[in-house]
Formats: structure tokens, C-alpha cells, sequence
């Protein structure tokens, strides 16, 4: 058991590194691309980003956790068996991936003219949506690595892809003045390289000695059911980007997407959270101290979260005016509004507990639906006033929504004694510290008062986050997780 604990927490660590360096490959473009863009194509990347987004919920059909549950299942059977698994799921992307990017190629015209102002010519679409295809195609031979437990391996992969992408598009962009289409071309490519690379190097694990059609069955009834789930994360993180493409336009959007990666720092904070932390939150559930766990670290994660995004909504027009030009300066009201959407979205790892343990998780569906019929609404009634603010607003509200509507499901099915006034209180004190920043900034008044009302309300909120002595216990907590032993936090 030890030496497992041992396992996973260097795997976490090294998927947490893994993933804070893939997203920060993105943000750290950010300054060359805005340069080179203006706020109008910028926003035409991104629907078309949004676009292709929509075709890999499609694509994947469940195929990711379907891999898994059957790779493990034929373990005992042998390399053989598992190789079979592997393919048909690979044959079956291919397959079905083949036509619907047909299918999507088919409909661009009326995407182009609803979405685009027919600005755009077919060869667009086609590039976007076969990068979409390969994109999957080489994420699928990286989900093998994990599978083998062999993290390094996975992190070349989905590296490798990033940064390939992004020097290819750079040179295309930059050398030969190819544009939006430099930009998709080098995603495309840089995904071809990786897929030829990861399922070369996985090449054990592939049996073209036939098509495994029989095991298309199989595979699709495990994953197909996972699809609605998929389709309404899809429209929690995207919606926005729909309404504001439609009724704002492709500036607006632009400015939109760049105020949303500044956000994403907050976004490569709780990857790395997610990571590390789900292991021993899984294991917690099984002893008495579980409850007690999970009580300390919501305080403490939604503390630490709330401060963190004060601190960033402070500085975001320093950020912004540092690493974009002046078209973009705009963007800044923005990046506050939307870290709420990546903090509530690691708050959720948290809260949802109750639903694993008791093994329903037919409500992380139905809460997902929901919420992503309340965003819709939401975007429906603020874009149209408030473009990109509004935006940001209905994410951010709906995704505090879906962990309200989560925290109450939960813990119906499994009582921790979560200290809701407390959280209550953390959410209600950062929210209103960033909407008082915002509106100093807005005024123009004095910008002292934005370091006042920064620092007054961080304090405030360490202070409720946990006091030091549940601190001293709660890494006492881990340290002895990892030893086999249990430690109650009073």
C-alpha cells in the first residue's frame, strides 16, 4: 500500500508539472500573437478554436474512459488482448472521426455565414476540423502511457505536441505571412508529428492484423452513455464564446479569449490542485477521517482561492498593459470575472465526494445538464447588455451554481458537516473585494484604495481559511496517509 501511495503522488507530481508547463506554453504566446493579430481575427481563432471544441466532444464518444476500464479488464488476458482493445478504439476514431469531420466540412458554408460573416473559405474548416480528428488520435496513445504508469512518457507526448504546434504555426505566421490559416495549419501539424511519434513509440500496443469490429459493441456501450455529460461541459465552458460570437462580433470575442488566458493562470493553479489532491481525497473516503479532511480543505482551498483571484483582478490591468498591445487593453475586466469559473470548477472536486461514495454518479450528469441550461440562459440575458462582462458573469455564476446545486446533493448522500457559513462568507468577501477593485479601476479613483481593499480582504480571508493548527494537521494528515495510518482533524 505504501509503495502505491508512493506511485501515485510521483505521477501526480509529474502530471502536475506537466500540465501547468502544456498551458503556460499558450499564455506565454499570448504577447506574439496579439502582436500579430487584431482583436477581430484573434476572435476568429478562437470560434474556430470553439468550433473544434465541439467536434472533439463528438469524436471522443467516451472512448477515453472506455480505453481505460477494458485495458485493465484484459490485463490478465495479456498484452495480446489489451493491444486488441487499444486498436479497435483507434479503428473506431479513425472511422467515425472520417466522417464526421466529412459531415462538419458539409455544413461549414452555414457555420461560416452564421458565425463568421463568410470571411472564411472551406480550406479553413477543413484543417480545423482534421487537426480536431489527429488531436484525438494523439491523445488516445497518450492516455496508453498512463495506463502503463509511465507519466514521462505521457508528458512528451502532449509537450511535444504544444510546442511543435506552436513553432510551426510561428514560422507559417511569421516567415510567410500565412495568417489564421498558419495558425490552424501548425496545430494540425503539430498534432500529426505527435500522433506518428506516440503511437510509434506504443507500437506494442497496436494489432493491425485485422479490423476488431467486435469489439465496437462493446467499447460504444460503455462510452456512448458518457456523451450528454461531455456535451454539457462542452456548453458550461464555451456558451459564452457562442453568444458573444453571434451577437457581439469577432472583436469583442478577441478581446474576450485573451482576457480568458490571463484567467487561465488561475486555471494552471487548480490542474495542478486536481492532480495532486484526488488520490488522497479517494482514499480519505474509505477511513473515518474523511469528513474531517474535506471539511478543512474547502475552507482552505476556497480561502486560498478567493485571495488568489483578489490578487489577480488587482494586478490584471498591470498584466494585460504589460503583454499586450494597446487594441487589447480592454480585456482586463475580464480576467477576474472568469478565474471564479476555474477556481469553482476545482472547488467541484471537492464537493462532489459524497456523490462517489456512494456510487450516484447519474447526478454529476443531471447537475451538469441543469447548469448548462442555466448558462445558456444567463448568456441569453447578459451578453446582449453587456457583452464579454456579461459573458464572463454567466460562467462564472453558473459554474457557482453547479457546486451549490453539488454541495447540496452531496451532502444529502453522504454528511461531512461542510461549515457552509464559512464558505459562504469566503466566496461572499472575494467577490465583493473584486467587484470594489473593478470599480475603483472603472472610476479612476485613487489606486491606493484597490491595495487596501486587497490586502484587508486576504487577511480576511486566510484568517477564515483554516487556523494554524488545523494547518499543522492537515499536512500531518497527509505525511501519515502516505504512512498507512488515520489522524482525526478536530
Amino acid at each position: 500500500m505504501k509503495s502505491r501511495f508512493k506511485q501515485i503522488g510521483k505521477d501526480s507530481l509529474v502530471y502536475g508539472i506537466g500540465g501547468v508547463m502544456s498551458k503556460a506554453i499558450g499564455f506565454f504566446l499570448l504577447p506574439v500573437y496579439t502582436r500579430i493579430f487584431t482583436p477581430a481575427d484573434y476572435g476568429t481563432i478562437e470560434m474556430l478554436t470553439v468550433l473544434n471544441g465541439l467536434l472533439g466532444a463528438i469524436l471522443v464518444m467516451g472512448m477515453d474512459s472506455a480505453q481505460s476500464f477494458y485495458f485493465f479488464e484484459q490485463k490478465k488476458t495479456g498484452g495480446n488482448a489489451q493491444a486488441r482493445v487499444v486498436t479497435a478504439i483507434l479503428q473506431w476514431r479513425i472511422s467515425w472521426g472520417s466522417g464526421i469531420v466529412i459531415l462538419a466540412t458539409l455544413v461549414s458554408p452555414l457555420l461560416n455565414q452564421y458565425f463568421f460573416n463568410d470571411q472564411l473559405s472551406w480550406e479553413y474548416f477543413v484543417i480545423a476540423f482534421v487537426g480536431a480528428l489527429f488531436a484525438q488520435i494523439m491523445s488516445q496513445s497518450a492516455e496508453v502511457y498512463r495506463l502503463l504508469y509511465r507519466p514521462w512518457s505521457y508528458i512528451t507526448i502532449i509537450m511535444g505536441q504544444a510546442l511543435a504546434s506552436a513553432a510551426i504555426a510561428i514560422t507559417l505566421i511569421v516567415g510567410f505571412g500565412c495568417g489564421i490559416m498558419g495558425f490552424f495549419i501548425g496545430m494540425l501539424s503539430g498534432s500529426v508529428i505527435a500522433a506518428a511519434f506516440g503511437w510509434w513509440r506504443i507500437r506494442n500496443y497496436l494489432d493491425l492484423s485485422e479490423w476488431h469490429t467486435d469489439l465496437w459493441p462493446k467499447v460504444l456501450k460503455f462510452g456512448a452513455p458518457l456523451i450528454p455529460t461531455a456535451l454539457a461541459m462542452y456548453i458550461l465552458n464555451t456558451a459564452d464564446r457562442w453568444f458573444i460570437s453571434h451577437i457581439n462580433g469577432p472583436e469583442t470575442l478577441g478581446l474576450y479569449a485573451v482576457g480568458a488566458k490571463f484567467a487561465m493562470l488561475m486555471a494552471i493553479i487548480v490542474t495542478t490542485f486536481r492532480t495532486a489532491w484526488w488520490p488522497v481525497i479517494m482514499d480519505s473516503i474509505q477511513s473515518s477521517d474523511g469528513p474531517a479532511l474535506l471539511r478543512t480543505m474547502s475552507s482552505l482551498y476556497l480561502g486560498l482561492g478567493c485571495a488568489g483571484i483578489i490578487l489577480l483582478t488587482a494586478l490584471s490591468p498591470f498584466l494585460v498593459r504589460i503583454l499586450t498591445p494597446l487594441p487589447f487593453h480592454a480585456a482586463y475586466p475580464i480576467v477576474g470575472i472568469l478565474a471564479w469559473q476555474s477556481m469553482f470548477y476545482g472547488f467541484n472536486l471537492i464537493v462532489t465526494i459524497g456523490i462517489w461514495k456512494k456510487e450516484k454518479t447519474i447526478w454529476i450528469s443531471i447537475l451538469m445538464g441543469a447548469v448548462a441550461l442555466l448558462n445558456i440562459v444567463l448568456d441569453v440575458l447578459l451578453v446582449p447588455e453587456y457583452g464579454g462582462i456579461g459573458a464572463a458573469l454567466a460562467t462564472s455564476t453558473s459554474f457557482l451554481v453547479w457546486n451549490i446545486l453539488t454541495l447540496i446533493v452531496s451532502e444529502k448522500l453522504w454528511p461531512v458537516g461542510y461549515r457552509f457559513r464559512n464558505l459562504g462568507m469566503q466566496i461572499g468577501i472575494g467577490m465583493t473585494a473584486c467587484f470594489l477593485i473593478l470599480y475603483v479601476y472603472e472610476k479612476e479613483i485613487l489606486l491606493w484604495r484597490i491595495a487596501l481593499i486587497s490586502f484587508v480582504s486576504i487577511i480576511i480571508l486566510c484568517a477564515l481559511s483554516v487556523s494554524l493548527e488545523h494547518l499543522s494537521k492537515l499536512i500531518d494528515l497527509v505525511k501519515k496517509k502516505k504512512s498507512g495510518k488515520n489522524w482525526q482533524i478536530i
